[in-house]
């Protein structure tokens, strides 16, 4: 197996989060996507988190709170880095039965719809959970629910 380095792993998770499309009744459908949820939440708002933690306590009560506001700082600003290593290990995947089931249904429907070839190859086998991150993106941007 070939190793992909720490920056490519990052970009494949990042890549993989913003695939999936912003919808809240995915939820209720994909036990992923609150995966994919909370790494968008890491994301947006654990760097900002970690320099309050950091700058805070010594600013209120000195530098003698330096190693410690330190330790948690980059604690919570590695917090996005973990999770976007696990969204590229999920991204991998390759899809249960149950969901391999339902992404081949969703990808005859789209080519029975007939909008011509679509610009996205959809894997039929063995499909991953980026392919169905690249079928509900489709599926939301082209088709009328």
């Amino acid at each position: 197996m070939m190793k992909t380095s720490l920056m490519q792993q990052l970009k494949l998770g990042n890549d993989y989060v913003k695939l999936w499309p912003e919808r809240a009744e995915l939820a209720r459908y994909f036990s992923q996507y609150q995966a994919v949820v909370a790494c968008r939440f890491t994301k947006r708002y654990c760097l900002p988190l970690a320099l309050v933690v950091m700058f805070v306590p010594i600013m209120s009560f000195g530098s003698e709170y330096l190693n410690s506001s330190s330790v948690y700082a980059l604690f919570i600003a590695s917090l996005p880095v973990q999770a976007l290593l696990f969204m590229a290990k999920q991204s991998k995947q390759t899809l249960p039965p149950s969901l391999e089931n339902w992404y081949k249904q969703g990808v005859e429907r789209i080519q029975q719809h007939g909008e011509g070839t679509p610009q996205v190859k959809f894997k039929v086998v063995k499909p991953s959970f980026m392919d169905l991150a690249k079928l509900l993106d489709y599926s939301y941007k082209t088709m009328k629910h």
